[in-house]
């Protein structure tokens, strides 16, 4: 198993986007994870963000289920998992004609990758999705 340092040198070695390298090289506010299991996780998902690339709606079902019973990819904290996943999906998202009935269907990717592009680390455009009423 990989440790923090491998991982944050895997991540900046593997990955194109200045954004993720700069927070797995910093790490400054815990990013890459807060034990050894946690930061496995984290790697397992940002190897798993690569394979992702140009194929994100194939696992966009995947991703819906795993986020489930799940607010963040890895552990309790938004992570580095947690932005190179929304960043492998977000073309995908946006190239997706979002109706209710998608925005439905993939209810738990659009309430995390919400979540996602809503912080402060989030550099990519936003995606708008539909709103549910107050009233409901």
């Amino acid at each position: 198993m990989l440790d923090l340092d491998s991982c944050c040198r895997l991540i900046s070695d593997q990955n194109h986007d200045p954004l993720l390298t700069k927070i797995a090289v910093s790490d400054e506010a815990g990013y890459c994870g807060a034990g050894k299991e946690e930061q496995a996780k984290i790697l397992q998902w940002v190897l798993y963000s690569y394979k992702m690339t140009n194929r994100a709606q194939s696992y966009a079902e995947e991703i819906n289920g795993y986020l489930s019973t799940r607010t963040f990819m890895a552990g309790s904290t938004l992570s580095v998992a947690d932005i190179a996943v929304a960043s492998a999906v977000h073309t995908f998202l946006s190239s997706l004609h979002i109706t209710p009935e998608t925005q439905w269907e993939l209810s738990h990717l659009v309430r995390w990758f919400n979540l996602v592009q809503s912080t402060k680390l989030w550099n990519l455009s936003h995606i708008e999705f539909f709103r549910r009423p107050s009233y409901l």
